[in-house]
């Protein structure tokens, strides 16, 4: 385990940090439903990246930019409204009609809450993939670190697909050094060589009940170092290590954005795994705002 002087240290060098986050960037859309069955827009927000890009922002990264293909439609121009909120980085954006911005919906209706996801019909089409392709390659070459957010039932579109994977494994052979974090439902070993977040519900059957020495031989087999979020704290298990259970009373209310935020900008901020996974159960044991501060105080007081 890490002391508090170098996990400070780590925590220190966030605000000069350049992190790339790619996936879908979302619109999420609260509905209210009332006793008269009348539909009222309640809340509207960034989702999808967004939500990590806010993270990383509460982090004090400095640079923070969006890797992603969305509509040239209304709700990307309500999207743009809300830019100055995060003060991310849209140069690695393609805005494009051929593409549908997805929506997320949250219908609360007696007491009850429904979520689905309006997305576009069809997958990503060559004339767009090949561009994000070159984007995401270019946005890991100008920046110390890359977040990719991949998770969703396989037969919906999403800007994410097999062959931008295929380029995330290519990456990682490329330079070994970079700060690669993926959150990803999808099968192990799609993300080799990358840091990879798991929340309960992306785990594998193989795996799903935490064993370590499961996750241990599969971070070995899939060359992936596993971030898995659990009732109890967070396990940790890099492909040559011994998986650990790192315990932690995870908030009611936590986001799972803010842990992948805090472990990703640890690691490319030079943290080890185990000392990232510190970082980021300690993330996940904050309620509100996750500020590198918040992580501090909530380590030293173990």
């Amino acid at each position: 385990m890490s002391d508090i002087a170098a996990i400070r240290d780590v925590l220190s060098r966030f605000w000069r940090l350049r992190i790339a986050v790619a996936g879908d960037l979302t619109l999420c859309r609260t509905l209210q439903v009332t006793d008269a069955g009348l539909v009222i827009k309640s809340e509207e927000t960034i989702g999808g990246i967004g939500r990590v890009l806010a993270a990383l922002c509460e982090l004090t990264v400095q640079i923070r930019a969006a890797v992603t293909v969305v509509g040239d439609d209304g709700v990307w121009y309500e999207l743009k409204e809300r830019f100055a909120e995060l003060t991310f980085s849209a140069d690695y954006l393609q805005s494009d009609s051929r593409w549908t911005t997805p929506v997320d919906y949250q219908i609360s209706e007696a007491g009850a809450a429904r979520r689905w996801r309006l997305r576009h019909e069809g997958a990503l089409d060559e004339a767009l993939s090949l561009p994000l392709q070159m984007q995401l390659r270019a946005a890991c070459r100008q920046h110390d670190g890359l977040v990719i957010v991949d998770r969703g039932p396989t037969f919906e579109a999403s800007v994410i697909d097999d062959e931008i994977r295929r380029v995330a494994r290519h990456i990682a052979e490329q330079d070994a050094r970079k700060g690669l974090i993926a959150w990803s439902d999808a099968p192990l070993g799609q993300f080799a060589g990358w840091w990879r977040y798991l929340e309960p519900e992306d785990l594998p059957v193989s795996i799903a009940n935490n064993d370590l020495r499961a996750i241990t031989a599969a971070a070995m087999e899939h060359r992936e170092t596993y971030f898995v979020r659990t009732k109890s704290g967070l396990i940790v298990a890099a492909p040559d290590q011994t998986a650990q259970l790192l315990p932690a009373q995870v908030t009611a209310d936590f986001s799972p954005e803010a842990i992948l935020a805090t472990i990703a900008a640890a690691g490319i901020a030079g943290a080890d795994p185990l000392t990232a996974a510190q970082i980021g159960a300690a993330a996940a044991t904050i309620a509100g705002s996750v500020t590198s501060g918040a992580i501090a105080a909530k380590i030293e007081k173990k």
